[in-house]
C-alpha cells in the first residue's frame, strides 16, 4: 500500500475503509490544540487579544491558520482547577526496553504534597506478551477455571492472546492441554479463511485442539436446516449490513456454547477487551439499562469468561502486530453508527485521563454487587436465546419467527420472548 506524506510527516491513518490523512497542522482548531495537550476544550474560554487591552471571545472551532496576523489568542481556564496538582500534559517516560512496541500509562492523582505520578512505560513485544499472558493465567486461577475449556479465537490480537495465556495457565496448573478446545468460524466476508490460518498456527504451538467451523459445520453443530450464509443474507437485507458485528457476536456465542455442551464443559473464554466492556457499559447506561455482568457472565448453562476485560486493545494487538494488522485489513467495512459512536467514546475516556475507564468499570461493578443490580439474562424458553427484557415486543417476535425457520429444533414460547 502506498502511504502519502502529509504535514505531520510520514504518518497515515488506516481504517477498514482505507487510508485517511491527519488534519494538517495549521488547520487544527483551538479545541484540538487543547486536546493535544490533554486538556478538555470545554474547560476553557478562547479570547482574541488584539493588543490594545481589549478581548474578543472566539469559538474553539477557530483554526490556527485563521488567527489574524499580529493577534494573540488567550485560552482562559474557566474553573479554579489546581493545574499544579493535575499536570495532565506532563508525562514521565520510563524505558523498559530499547525497542518498545507499546505504551502503558500510569496515572495517579496528586497527594497532599501535590506530587502527581504521570508515567508512560515503554515495553517491548516480549515484555508485553509476558505481562498479558500472566494476567490471563492469573485471571483463570482466580476463576478456578477447570477443564475442559472452550475459547473463541478470531485470528486477531484480542482473542489470540487467550491462546498463550491459557497455555501458561495449563502449564502452571499441570493441566492436560488437549482438553482445551479453540474454535474459529469461517464465512467470508465476516470471517475470512486467513483468520483461521493464523489461529491454527497459534493453537498448534500451544498443543490445543483447534476446530475450524465452515458454514456447513456451523449448520450441523447448531441444528440448522439452511446455511448461516443464507441467514446472514436475510438478516442483512432486513437490518442492513451494519448488523455484521452483532451477527458475529451472536453466532460466536451460539457456537461456543454448543461446543461446551459437546465436550461437557461449562466455561467459554472470549477476547472482550477493556474498550469492549467499557463500550457495553456506556451503552447500557446511556439507554437507562442495568449493566450486564463482567468479567464473568452466565449464559444458559455456560459461564462466559473475559480474561482480558481490563487490558487496552492496543496492548493486546502489540503482542501479535502482524496478525493484528492483517486482521484489521480484512474487517468488514460496515458498522452501525451508534456502535461506532459508543466505541469512540469508550476509547476517549483514557485518552484524557488514563485509567478512568477502569475507575468507572470497577466502581460500577462494586455498586452492582452491593445492590444486586446486574441485568439478568432471561432464557427464551425452547431456544438457547437469552434476552434482557428490553426492546420492541412485536419486533422481537418477528425476529424469533425468522430465526425459528433456520433453527427448526427450537420450540420457542413466544410470549416469554416479549
Amino acid at each position: 500500500m502506498e502511504y502519502a506524506v502529509n504535514s505531520w510527516g510520514n504518518v497515515t491513518l488506516l481504517f477498514s475503509a482505507g487510508v485517511r490523512q491527519p488534519k494538517p497542522m495549521d488547520k487544527l482548531t483551538l479545541g484540538e490544540l487543547l486536546l493535544a495537550n490533554r486538556f478538555p476544550p470545554s474547560l476553557f474560554q478562547a479570547y482574541e487579544a488584539p493588543g490594545d487591552g481589549t478581548l474578543k471571545a472566539v469559538p474553539m472551532s477557530l483554526a490556527l491558520s485563521e488567527i489574524p496576523e499580529g493577534r494573540n489568542v488567550i485560552l482562559q481556564c474557566i474553573r479554579n482547577t489546581d493545574i499544579d496538582a493535575l499536570r495532565p500534559n506532563e508525562m514521565e517516560t520510563v524505558h523498559h526496553s530499547q525497542d518498545p512496541v507499546a505504551a502503558m500509562f500510569d496515572f495517579q492523582w496528586a497527594d497532599e504534597a501535590k506530587s502527581p505520578t504521570h508515567r508512560v512505560h515503554l515495553v517491548d513485544a516480549e515484555g508485553m506478551r509476558d505481562i498479558i499472558f500472566g494476567k490471563i493465567a492469573d485471571f483463570l486461577t482466580r476463576q478456578d477455571a477447570s477443564l475442559p475449556l472452550v475459547a473463541g479465537i478470531s485470528g486477531g490480537g484480542d482473542s489470540n492472546t487467550l491462546v498463550q495465556g491459557m497455555h501458561r495457565y495449563a502449564s502452571k496448573q499441570n493441566l492436560d492441554a488437549s482438553k482445551i478446545t479453540c474454535f474459529t468460524l469461517v464465512m467470508p466476508p465476516i470471517w475470512p479463511e486467513s483468520a483461521a490460518d493464523r489461529a491454527r498456527e497459534l493453537c498448534s504451538e500451544a498443543g490445543f485442539e483447534h476446530r475450524v467451523l465452515y458454514p456447513k459445520d456451523m449448520a450441523q453443530l447448531l441444528g440448522m436446516n439452511e446455511s448461516p450464509e443464507r441467514l446472514w443474507e436475510e438478516l442483512s437485507d432486513r437490518y442492513t449490513a451494519d448488523l455484521a458485528h452483532f451477527f458475529g457476536t451472536f453466532f460466536i456465542n451460539l457456537a461456543g456454547r454448543a461446543i461446551c455442551e459437546e465436550v461437557n464443559g461449562s466455561q467459554l473464554l472470549v477476547g472482550y477487551n477493556r474498550e469492549d466492556v467499557m463500550a457495553e457499559l456506556l451503552f447500557c447506561l446511556v439507554n437507562g439499562r442495568r449493566p450486564m455482568p463482567f468479567p464473568k457472565r452466565r449464559t444458559g448453562s455456560t459461564d462466559v469468561l473475559m480474561p482480558v476485560w481490563d487490558v487496552p486493545k492496543n496492548m493486546l494487538d502489540s503482542c501479535y502486530p502482524h496478525y493484528s494488522e492483517a486482521n484489521y485489513s480484512e474487517r468488514v467495512d460496515s458498522s452501525a453508527v451508534r456502535r461506532s459512536s459508543i466505541y469512540y467514546m469508550a476509547h476517549c475516556l483514557d485518552a484524557l485521563v488514563p485509567q478512568m475507564s477502569m475507575s468507572l468499570m470497577t466502581g460500577t461493578a462494586r455498586l452492582m454487587d452491593e445492590l444486586g443490580g446486574w441485568q439478568e439474562l432471561t432464557p427464551v424458553m425452547g431456544t438457547p436465546l437469552l434476552h434482557t427484557g428490553y426492546g420492541d415486543a412485536d419486533e422481537q417476535k418477528k425476529l424469533l419467527e425468522l430465526l425459528n425457520r433456520y433453527f427448526p429444533q427450537w420450540q420457542p414460547v413466544t410470549d416469554q420472548a416479549q
